[in-house]
């Protein structure tokens, strides 16, 4: 075969080698894991407050919003932050780290510290503290 109609083969091979690898390298990549639990949710959503009623555009949950509630206050007390309801938590699709679940949004006002005013999300599913602020 004419060396020219090789190089141009050869050529076009690493292009298109170069292309996909550059097409797989931006579609697959995902952001550096967050170890840290103290960061606001930017993907949370809102769908609808205090009711574990399914709706539409809700599942329906294992945990209420009250059971959500007391749940929150009673790690509060348990990491030593003694805290009282503030307010009614909100149901969100909760996404981080891989992990997509429902989550209540469970407000909270501290007895003591520093910090006056928090929130605790509660896994709506199994009820674990997945990620306080």
């Amino acid at each position: 075969m004419d060396n020219k109609v090789m190089a141009l083969i050869l050529i076009v091979v690493v292009v298109v080698v170069a292309g996909a690898a550059y097409y797989l390298g931006t579609q697959q990549s995902t952001p550096p894991a967050n170890n840290t639990t103290n960061q606001t949710n930017t993907n949370a959503t809102p769908i609808h407050n205090g009711t574990n009623q399914a709706t539409n555009d809700t599942p329906k949950v294992n945990i209420t919003a009250q059971q959500a509630q007391q749940i929150a206050i009673d790690a509060s007390a348990d990491l030593g932050f003694p805290a009282k309801a503030h307010g009614t938590p909100v149901l969100f699709k909760w996404t981080q780290n891989h992990l997509h679940t429902w989550a209540w949004d469970v407000p909270l006002e501290f007895e003591s510290g520093a910090t006056k005013y928090g929130s605790f999300y509660v896994d709506a599913y199994t009820g674990e503290i997945i990620m306080n602020e």
